[in-house]
């Protein structure tokens, strides 16, 4: 009788455990596509430092919400988890860097607008940003490391699903690295409004890139689940 009456609560947690990363990750995902949208105004000479600091908050949002929608799956695996306290442990350091990397380049994209140091503040969101996505990059892969077996999908498909994200976050990584340099060639003087554009498209599709994917394996996560 108890074991009947486990398995659909366990996978009734599971679903809704599921659509509350796939909403994160899709506010993430529309966040970041905003951020690609504005910087490609502003680098059609649109308004070009406007765009600028809005697409630094819009990508602080992004981050917000991609880093506390896994977080909200976190905990159950700090005791439920059978990969292992290492796995567990990159999550954990990968969620962190995510939440403060979001916070940070969204606070100083506030700052900025209001007009206070948007020359030196920028460039530095920009490198925070950088920074986030090179350090973030394995975390869409590591929480999904810990969601296969749990889901019920079929062993083929899951791995199909997971090589997709596992290749979003190695893209992630590269424009990570690329953000970086850009911010510090902005931070240098050499065409800094250019430079930011430019690094906040990386970054932007980047989000864009991981929000989708890990959205896209919520849902298979839903239609699995028992």
């Amino acid at each position: 009788m108890n074991t009947a009456t486990t398995y659909p609560e366990s996978g009734r947690k599971e679903i809704t455990a599921a659509k509350m990363v796939r909403i994160g990750s899709l506010i993430s995902g529309v966040a970041g596509a905003a951020a690609v949208i504005l910087t490609i105004f502003g680098l059609g000479d649109v308004r070009s430092q406007l765009m600028n600091h809005i697409a630094i908050i819009a990508l602080g949002i992004a981050f917000l919400f991609e880093g506390g929608a896994i977080a909200t799956r976190f905990a159950d695996f700090i005791t439920e988890t059978n990969k292992g306290r290492r796995e567990v442990s990159k999550l954990g350091a990968g969620l962190t860097v995510e939440v403060v990397g979001g916070v940070t380049g969204g606070i100083l994209g506030i700052i900025a607008i209001l007009n206070v140091l948007p020359a030196l503040l920028t460039p530095i969101a920009v490198i925070v940003f950088g920074v986030t996505l090179v350090f973030g990059s394995g975390v869409a892969t590591w929480f999904d490391s810990l969601l296969i077996g749990r889901s019920g999908e079929h062993e083929s498909y899951g791995k199909v699903a997971h090589e997709a994200v596992m290749a979003s976050s190695g893209v992630q990584f590269i424009l990570g690295m690329t953000a970086v340099v850009l911010g510090i060639m902005s931070l240098a003087g050499l065409s800094p409004i250019v430079m930011n554009l430019v690094a906040l498209l990386c970054v932007g599709f980047a989000e864009l890139l991981t929000g989708t994917a890990l959205s896209a394996r919520m849902w298979s996560i839903m239609l699995h689940t028992a």
